[in-house]
C-alpha cells in the first residue's frame, strides 16, 4: 500500500510542476510582448527607452563613449502607395533583421516609428558609429527585398549623434541623430549624416 501512495504523490508533484512551467511560459510570452514590437521582434519604444536611458546614465556618469543612430527608410510612402500591407510588413521584417544583423550583440536596436528604427551604441565613439551606420545602410539599401509581390528596392538615411559634456539627456541625444536624418534624407537620402 506504501508504494502506490508514493506513486500518486509524485504524480501530484509531476501536475503541479506541469502547471506551474506552463505557467511561467505563459508568463515569457507575455513579457516578450510587453517589450517587443510585435512586427519586427525588436524592442518596443517603451523597452527601448528604459535601455537606452540606462546605458545614457552610464555613460554620462562614467565618461565613456555613446552613440545614438536614427534610420529613417526613406521611400516607405511610395512602398506603401504600390503594395498592400502584407508586402509593407515583409519589408519592415527584412529591414530590422538586416539592421539587427549589422550590429553588435552590445547594441540596442528599437522601433520607433512605422518607418524609423533607433539604435543606441554603448562604447562607441563617433567614428565607429559613423562605420556602423553605413554598414547598416549598405546591408539595407545594397540589396532588393524579396517579398510575395517580387523584389522591393528599399533606400534609408541614417542619422549618427555622440554624447558630449553638453549633452543635457537622453532626448537631446536623440534629437541631434533625428536632425541628422532629416538632413541625410533632405540631401537625398541613401545617405549617413552627423549630427
Amino acid at each position: 500500500m506504501f508504494f502506490p501512495n508514493f506513486i500518486m504523490e509524485d504524480d501530484k508533484t509531476k501536475n503541479q510542476l506541469l502547471r506551474e512551467l506552463k505557467e511561467l511560459r505563459k508568463r515569457i510570452v507575455e513579457y516578450e510582448e510587453s517589450v517587443s514590437d510585435k512586427l519586427t521582434g525588436l524592442h518596443n519604444i517603451r523597452h527601448f527607452l528604459i535601455l537606452a536611458e540606462h546605458e545614457y546614465e552610464r555613460a554620462h556618469r562614467y565618461e565613456r563613449p555613446l552613440s545614438f543612430v536614427t534610420l529613417g527608410i526613406d521611400n516607405l510612402k511610395q512602398v506603401k502607395k504600390i503594395y498592400r500591407t502584407e508586402i509593407v510588413d515583409q519589408v519592415l521584417i527584412a529591414v530590422a533583421e538586416r539592421f539587427r544583423m549589422s550590429v553588435r550583440a552590445v547594441d540596442i536596436i528599437g522601433r520607433y516609428r512605422d518607418d524609423v528604427f533607433v539604435l543606441i551604441l554603448p562604447e562607441a565613439n563617433l567614428t565607429h558609429a559613423r562605420k556602423i551606420a553605413d554598414r547598416i545602410r549598405k546591408a539595407v539599401s545594397n540589396a532588393p527585398i524579396s517579398t510575395d509581390s517580387g523584389l522591393v528596392a528599399i533606400k534609408v538615411s541614417l542619422g549618427v549623434a555622440k554624447i558630449t559634456v553638453n549633452t543635457p539627456n537622453l532626448s537631446a541625444l536623440m534629437y541631434s541623430a533625428d536632425k541628422a536624418m532629416k538632413a541625410a534624407q533632405e540631401r537625398g537620402g541613401d545617405r549617413v549624416e552627423v549630427g
